[in-house]
């Protein structure tokens, strides 16, 4: 009985929401700028180092598709 409640424990901990990755932030620069905001405000979550990776990733993205319609 208690190797399957911790079987049964496990498999919930597993089933949990996966971590965004600054990749999955740099997509959606709206969803990484509330999590840095919320870090900022001492919320801090797992995903503050990924929001501020990927926030600078879009940030850095969308400065170099404005330089190559500058030239």
């Amino acid at each position: 009985m208690r190797r399957s409640a911790l079987l049964v424990a496990f498999g919930l901990v597993g089933c949990g929401a996966p971590d965004r990755t600054a990749e999955d932030f740099a997509v959606d620069p709206q969803a990484a700028e509330a999590v840095v905001a919320a870090c900022d405000a001492r919320r801090e979550t797992d995903d503050c180092e990924a929001a501020r990776r990927g926030l600078a990733d879009a940030r850095r993205a969308a400065r170099m598709r404005a330089y190559e319609r500058a030239f």
